[in-house]
């Protein structure tokens, strides 16, 4: 149970030693990507080449859109492959942590060189699953991605592109109750707003730093219209959305580690939003919203696509767009 929290309560010393997380640009990468590169010269240099990263916060719906990529005819997105976590060993209390692989490889190879060598390996494992799928690229989704976009950077230079999952503070936090996952939610309201924020907060940045390179898919959209926001998604990955990808369950998908519920839904729908209030009190989602507004605002300005229920006063409103407000009065005149 202590191995996995480790990941989820603490921000990992390596993320922090660079001043900037996107200083890896493609001059500074340490091996080719082999796939960009053969595309090139055979005249495809669009975006349809590259590798596709997939990350947000657990419970915003990355398993879903790691299906919906998988059902494309020209895309592998295999279940979650837990490299960087493993690699930088981001767990509490592991009484196996000097035993474990790439720790032990630290006594023979400098971290920077050893991620080098584990790397390449790590893309070279999805190039060869791709190709075992008869599919021209491929994916990798962990919700994790979002926080190791440096890496991804030193592994793959300027090809790829990041997808950035995104779903309103309160049904990602409210959800988080509906899964046994003691080992990667840390417990506590607090801490599970931090976890959000932390999440949230990293895909933002590489947006600011890579606008280019990001995608942004916020759940409620894609639940609200599918194929609009699919078709959008597609059309900016270098593609063109497929009838399959919508009944995506009505293709074969290879099992392994994601969310359990998603193998059981035929389609995109809209059955889990608003699924906060089963879980969450009235004083909790006050809580949520006020340590959390100033990011969702970042995604969504104005609430167009998603606002929490309006307080009883509206001398409420104000104090619920103050992050560093104290939170009392919304919670009080919390519908």
């Amino acid at each position: 149970m202590a191995l996995e929290r480790a990941c989820v309560q603490v921000q990992a010393p390596h993320l922090e030693a660079a001043s900037s997380p996107y200083q890896g640009a493609a001059g500074s990468r340490r091996f080719h990507n082999p796939v960009v590169e053969a595309s090139s010269l055979n005249g495809e240099t669009s975006r349809a080449a590259w590798p596709i990263v997939v990350g947000g916060c657990h419970r915003s719906g990355t398993s879903l859109l790691r299906r919906v990529l998988d059902a494309h005819s020209r895309i592998h997105c295999g279940p979650e492959v837990k490299f960087f976590r493993d690699f930088y060993g981001d767990y509490f209390d592991d009484p196996l942590a000097p035993y474990r692989f790439a720790q032990t490889g630290r006594a023979v190879l400098p971290e920077d060189e050893l991620l080098d060598v584990l790397g390449h390996a790590f893309v070279d494992l999805h190039e060869r699953a791709a190709d075992h799928a008869g599919k021209a690229r491929w994916a990798d989704k962990t919700p994790e991605n979002v926080l190791y976009a440096m890496q991804w950077q030193q592994l793959l230079g300027d090809a790829w592109l990041m997808v950035h999952v995104v779903r309103n503070p309160l049904d990602t936090l409210g959800s988080m109750d509906d899964i046994e996952m003691p080992l990667t939610f840390p417990p506590g309201l607090d801490a599970r707003i931090a976890f959000y924020r932390r999440y949230t907060q990293a895909g933002l940045d590489f947006e600011a730093n890579y606008p280019d390179r990001y995608e942004r898919v916020v759940y409620e959209e894609l639940v609200g219209s599918p194929e609009t926001v699919l078709g959008r998604l597609m059309n900016q990955l270098g593609e063109a959305l497929e009838p399959a990808q919508l009944e995506f369950n009505a293709v074969p998908h290879q099992p392994g580690l994601e969310d359990a519920a998603v193998t059981e839904t035929t389609a995109v729908h809209r059955e889990s939003v608003g699924h906060w209030r089963r879980n969450l009190t009235r004083e909790e989602a006050a809580m949520v919203w006020v340590s959390t507004s100033d990011l969702w605002e970042r995604i969504d300005p104005g609430g167009r696509i998603w606002a929490p229920p309006a307080p009883r006063e509206t001398e409420a409103t104000e104090v619920c767009r103050r992050p560093d407000a104290d939170g009392a009065e919304l919670r009080r005149n919390w519908p």
